[in-house]
Order: structure tokens, then C-alpha cells, then sequence
């Protein structure tokens, strides 16, 4: 990931720390001018106060974090729905302490609860979250409203647009919850395509796909590539003398051994059986045979599993311009079983007219 890109957990860190500024900052002001106005009363100086604390303090954990950052989400929420909650008792059964808090402005922060709760847990739970605090603020709010001397459309007014908002913030939960499994489902299947089972490398099918593509950017741009093909010396000595269950453990420590010892632009694939395949984009003859023959070097320098130690065989074949996938196969695969001829633990590998003049008699 490019270091100007922030994970999603990070930025949703910062997003919180510059909520929780600007909550604080806001709560300054407004307690200045309720106090100036002399509109304040015991109680709101009470809510100013909490706010001046609790924002601080949740800044602090979340900077330093103490907690984890969801628990610091769900305090927040908790905070301010009961906040809410005990603003909208104090001023519906409580007049004379009441008397200085808007209801209506109040009432606006209930649905922002709502939408904070459907970010911090998955569709359903989300919804039990949004239900329990829509609860909490019909019960409070009921008495007052079956009172028959007092009509409290807004209040009725903000439990029925509540309920719309949390069905629909519900519905669209779990439509991007569908989408994000059917995501994984789709991106699951792509890996299984392209990957070998047993080693985790790129399969025949999409090592294929790739050799194609440096095909292309060689006949476009002129840009030569090379491929190292290998397999394991005596490989069947080894499933016949320790069995199947460790000639997969040291195919799949080759594997490794192999990615260990390439650039990060390379591609290591399986071919099949105990043959691997190495692409190596941008890379000349003489750069291709002599990353082969060091890998050959490293692969029997030390066991790759327990006291198992195996030498491994390449083939190197290279192109540039109009050659074909066949061509460089057979070319890659006819090194190879020089290299077998030769004795085995070595790279061999042919230039590019060689690799030119097989291309025209095929």
C-alpha cells in the first residue's frame, strides 16, 4: 500500500480524534453564549460540563490507544444517547429545570445516533443497537405524551421518522452486507482459479495468463523477459522411499525456499508434479541463468525440510519480439533435460536465436 494511503482502521481513527476536537470546541462556545444570554440553568451547565470532560478524555484514549478503538466508538454512543435521553426527561417532566433546553435542536442529534450505530457492528447487530436506543427514548417520552392535556406532535413526529430511518438504514445494512459477501465469494473463487492448492503458488493456468501478457509487452515495447523452468532431482526416490504425505511437505518448502530467493516482481507458479516455473520480467539470458544457476545453489545449500535436503534442475529460456508461448516451453523444457543430462543441480538455459531459430521450425 503507497505510503500517502491510510489502512481504513487508521483513518477512521483520525476521523474520530477530529470529531471529538470539534464536539469539544463546539461545547466552548455554546456554554459562553447560553451564560452570557442568561439561558443556562443547574442542569445544562451539568450537560456543558460532562461534555467538556468525556470529549477529552475518549481524544486521549484514542490517541494514545488505551483501548480499543471500537470500545471508544461505543462509548460515544452510549454517551450520547443517554445524554439525549436525560435532556429529553429533564425538559418534558421538568419544567422549572428544563426550562432553558430546545427540545427541537436536540431531537436533530437522535438520528446521527442512528446512523453511528449502523457503523460500528455488522446489519443485525447494529439493528438491536438502533431498536434498544429507540426504546430507551420512547419509554421516556411516553407518559408525557399520553398525558391528555398535552398534544407532543413532534415528539410523536420524531419516534415515526426514527423508526423509518432505522428500517431503512437496515435495508441498505444489509444490502452492503450482501455485497460485501458476495464480494468475498467472487474474490474466493478468483483465488481458487489462479492458485495450486497444495503450494499456494500461481497455478499452470495463470502462470500461462502471465507469460502471455510479457509476450505482448515484449512484441509492443521490445522489452526481453526470461523464464526458469525447474524440478526436483530424484523426486521420485522421495514419495517412493518417505512417502507422498512428505514429498508435499518438501514441494511445499520448495515453494517457499524459491519465493524467498526472487525479486518481488517475479512470478513462482507450479507447473505440475514436482516442476515449478520462475517468470522473470525485463530480465536478459545472461541475467536469467545466472539467477538460476544461484538458485539451484541456494535450494541445496540447506535442507528445506527437517534433514531433507534435495538439489533442483533448470531450464532457462528467454525472448524478445515475435516468439510464442510453445516455443519458449519447449525451449525452457528441452534446457531442462540438458541440465538432467549434465548431471543435475545446474542451470542450463539457450540464447535468444537459438530460441528464434526453433520458433521458425515449429
Amino acid at each position: 500500500m503507497p505510503a500517502t494511503k491510510l489502512p481504513i482502521e487508521e483513518l477512521k481513527r483520525k476521523l474520530l480524534m477530529l470529531m471529538l476536537t470539534l464536539a469539544w470546541l463546539g461545547t466552548v462556545p455554546g456554554w459562553i453564549l447560553k451564560e452570557s444570554l442568561h439561558q443556562s440553568s443547574t442542569v445544562l451547565r451539568g450537560v456543558f460540563a460532562l461534555n467538556m470532560v468525556f470529549h477529552p478524555v475518549m481524544f486521549v484514549m484514542a490517541w494514545k490507544r488505551y483501548v480499543p478503538q471500537r470500545v471508544i466508538e461505543f462509548s460515544c454512543l452510549l454517551f450520547a444517547a443517554i445524554i439525549c435521553a436525560g435532556c429529553m426527561a429533564v425538559t418534558l417532566y421538568s419544567p422549572v429545570y428544563g426550562a432553558s433546553m430546545d427540545l427541537e435542536p436536540l431531537y436533530l442529534w437522535i438520528p446521527i445516533i442512528y446512523v453511528f450505530a449502523f457503523t460500528l457492528f455488522d446489519h443485525r447487530s447494529s439493528l438491536k443497537l438502533s431498536l434498544g436506543i429507540m426504546t430507551l427514548f420512547f419509554v421516556v417520552s411516553l407518559p408525557f405524551i399520553l398525558r391528555p392535556s398535552h398534544v407532543q406532535v413532534f415528539t410523536i413526529t420524531l419516534h415515526v421518522v426514527s423508526a423509518a430511518l432505522v428500517a431503512a438504514l437496515y435495508f441498505f445494512s444489509g444490502y452492503q452486507h450482501s455485497f460485501q459477501v458476495a464480494q468475498l465469494t467472487m474474490d474466493e473463487l478468483a483465488r481458487m482459479a489462479n492458485t495450486d492448492d497444495l503450494t499456494g503458488l500461481a497455478n499452470r493456468r495463470r502462470v500461462t495468463e502471465v507469460i502471455e501478457s510479457e509476450l505482448h509487452r515484449s512484441l509492443r515495447y521490445g522489452h526481453c523477459f526470461s523464464i526458469i523452468l525447474l524440478d526436483i532431482d530424484y523426486f521420485k526416490s522421495i514419495n517412493d522411499g518417505l512417502g507422498h504425505v512428505v514429498g508435499d511437505q518438501v514441494l511445499k518448502a520448495l515453494a517457499r525456499r524459491v519465493c524467498e530467493s526472487v525479486r518481488e516482481v517475479d512470478i513462482v507458479g507450479r507447473w505440475g508434479g514436482e516442476e515449478f516455473i520462475v517468470v522473470l520480467p525485463e530480465t536478459s539470458f545472461e541475467v536469467g541463468l545466472e539467477r538460476a544457476t544461484r538458485l539451484c545453489r541456494q535450494v541445496v545449500a540447506t535442507p528445506l525440510l527437517d534433514d531433507h535436503s534435495v538439489s533442483i534442475s533448470c531450464g532457462v529460456a528467454t525472448t524478445q519480439g515475435n516468439d510464442s508461448l510453445s516455443t519458449m516451453f519447449h525451449q525452457a523444457d528441452a534446457a531442462l533435460y540438458k541440465a538432467k543430462r549434465n548431471g543435475r543441480n545446474c542451470a542450463v538455459g539457450m540464447p535468444p536465436e537459438v530460441l528464434e531459430n526453433l520458433d521458425k521450425t515449429l
